[in-house]
């Protein structure tokens, strides 16, 4: 997950708004700029290197992956295109975040189910709907464009540290 007022500096910079986070209600925040799919990967592609390289990992996020990682498989499944494999793996490492997996998908769900993953976090409402339809929990990690959304199997979290609740709390649940 990219913290949202970063992908917002870039974005008011290529179109000459000033959108800040709590103005995006949608996951597509393209679209907030007026723009279609084909203009926000010209964007992306434009800006997407130093999107990925500068924004800093939310508060607790290292430490509470750190703490997992002793007890559980992490993987990370990103849907970021290959041309940003370099600078995603050099930014885990620089922030020293470890993992046993990285893969580059769009199809997360299926990724998810081959790799047998059985917790997605994610921010995307419609990977949160997706999975659950396939009794795979999910912990969502609140954002504006997905606060409104409620469905069985779906873990709100406002941060790293209600994560790891919701981690807690489904593996309790699972004894």
């Amino acid at each position: 997950m990219m913290p949202l007022r970063r992908i917002c500096i870039f974005c008011n910079k290529a179109s000459g708004l000033s959108f800040t986070p709590e103005d995006v209600n949608d996951f597509y925040f393209y679209r907030l700029y007026g723009w279609d799919n084909t203009e926000r990967e010209k964007i992306y592609h434009q800006y997407g290197h130093e999107i990925h390289w500068s924004s800093k990992p939310f508060p607790m996020a290292v430490e509470v992956l750190q703490e997992l990682f002793k007890s559980h498989q992490i993987s990370i499944i990103t849907a970021r295109p290959l041309l940003f494999r370099d600078v995603t793996i050099d930014w885990l490492k620089q922030n020293g975040i470890r993992y046993h997996n990285l893969f580059f998908t769009e199809n997360k769900l299926q990724e998810c189910i081959d790799s047998e993953i059985n917790v997605l976090i994610d921010d995307a409402p419609h990977y949160a709907k997706e999975f659950a339809d396939k009794n795979i929990p999910v912990i969502l990690f609140e954002q504006p464009y997905n606060i409104c959304l409620n469905i069985d199997l779906v873990y709100c979290a406002s941060n790293w540290v209600e994560v790891n609740r919701r981690i807690i709390d489904l593996e309790e649940a699972l004894n």
